[in-house]
């Protein structure tokens, strides 16, 4: 049986810079950071005190009181996220509970912020003032199963968390499923709620976060020569994936779609990349191959880029490596260095935003891009976006242990005979 395709018909998100997709967007072809000082608790002691915070966020006008109470704030996200997501799709409520729709969400840290306020109570208090929720909330599918039951979905539901792939993989699951005919329609992405004491202090103590506390909006700067870390984030970001068919059949507006994805791991270390990025090259040239394209064939990448000193220089070598020649010619650009790195939610945001270049003809730009690097020698599309049209979009993320994913969307161009 020949694979089926596999279409995006529905985005919403919830980002430091912009909540539903029209805002982000704008924020991105504006250079708006999201990027401030810390609120949620205080961080004055920490050696990092800036992360990318969601503002003006009102969970109660996705879900019921009680239900907020009960989750932690990475669920909050992601319900809304889909909603936004269903929505975007005009999807009716049938096509979500008839067994033929599954849900696939990436999580890192889970309802730490839950945990974290649990055992502030189990040591101060005790057991009796413990939530009885807690021990589910904290679970990393707690956002996808909030999600079932806020969408009335009874079909497939699926968590994954590969560190910060873990977004784009859970896409890339719900991909391979709707390719396959296990479903026609995936509610899909990442969410994280991860600027929390317990979070960031583990980063600092990693030495991988920035300490630009004095300019906020300017700490981001992925492959700038003064970068010294990545900023962490929070949010979601959440997609429709459907069966081509399926979508022409209810008439539905379709972004672009997904002709490849690939994931690995580097099976070496936890904690380290190889500097060279030779990870990074054998995914993409997978990737590629899945897509059936050739490197001249792609019009932009959504560079992974986090803002950290090796990554985005590996990074860098691993896109010259596969692209030869045609890697300075090809625009590369970072959206973190606007959002920061909101974890799960990162590769979903990627996808978002490249589904909306190909929409709008416009890239974003690498912002706080100012001192060049010169082992980090590409077109980084540096601090305004550029018009550009693009019929193919490789999107890269990259995690701890070694995970590599690529994926690869592309302008639907009807079906073919």
């Amino acid at each position: 049986m020949d694979k089926r395709r596999v279409v995006v018909t529905g985005m919403g998100i919830v980002a430091p810079n912009g909540i539903g997709k029209d805002a982000f967007w704008d924020a991105l072809i504006h250079g708006r950071s999201g990027i401030g000082k810390i609120t949620q608790f205080d961080a004055s002691s920490f050696p990092s005190r800036i992360a990318g915070e969601i503002k003006d966020f009102n969970p109660a006008g996705y879900m019921d009181s009680k239900s907020v109470r009960r989750t932690g704030r990475f669920a909050h996200f992601a319900v809304a996220s889909a909603k936004m997501a269903v929505l975007d799709a005009k999807i009716e409520e049938e096509h979500l509970n008839d067994n033929r729709a599954g849900i696939y969400i990436g999580s890192v840290t889970g309802g730490t912020d839950v945990f974290e306020r649990e055992h502030i109570k189990l040591q101060e208090k005790g057991i009796p003032k413990m939530s009885p929720f807690g021990s589910a909330a904290y679970c990393h599918n707690s956002a996808a199963t909030e999600i079932s039951i806020e969408l009335s979905c009874k079909g497939q539901v699926t968590t994954i968390s590969s560190a910060c792939t873990c977004g784009l993989d859970a896409i890339g699951a719900a991909y391979w499923d709707v390719q396959a005919g296990k479903i026609d329609t995936a509610i899909t992405g990442g969410a994280d709620g991860s600027v929390t004491p317990l979070t960031l202090g583990s980063l600092c103590a990693a030495g991988i976060v920035s300490t630009r506390n004095g300019d906020p909006a300017k700490a981001s700067r992925p492959f700038d020569a003064e970068r010294d870390g990545g900023i962490v984030s929070e949010g979601a970001g959440i997609v429709i994936l459907e069966e081509m068919g399926h979508a022409l059949g209810r008439n539905a507006f379709i972004y672009g779609e997904i002709t490849g994805y690939s994931n690995s791991t580097e099976a070496s270390n936890l904690f380290e990349t190889d500097e060279k990025g030779s990870g990074f090259v054998e995914q993409m040239k997978k990737v590629l191959a899945q897509a059936f394209l050739e490197p001249v064939d792609v019009g932009y990448i959504c560079a992974h880029a986090p803002s950290d000193v090796i990554r985005d220089r590996a990074e860098t070598f691993a896109i010259k490596e596969v692209f030869g020649d045609y890697a300075y010619k090809i625009p590369v650009s970072s959206i973190k260095s606007m959002t920061g790195n909101p974890l799960a939610s990162a590769g979903p945001m990627q996808l978002i935003a490249s589904l909306m270049t190909m929409k709008n003809g416009i890239i974003p730009p690498t912002i706080n891009y100012e001192f060049p690097d010169p082992e980090c020698d590409l077109d980084y599309v540096p601090n305004e976006a550029r018009r550009n049209n693009v019929g193919a979009v490789l999107i890269n993320s990259y995690g701890f242990g070694g995970s590599n994913t690529s994926l690869i969307i592309s302008e639907f161009n009807g079906v073919l005979e």
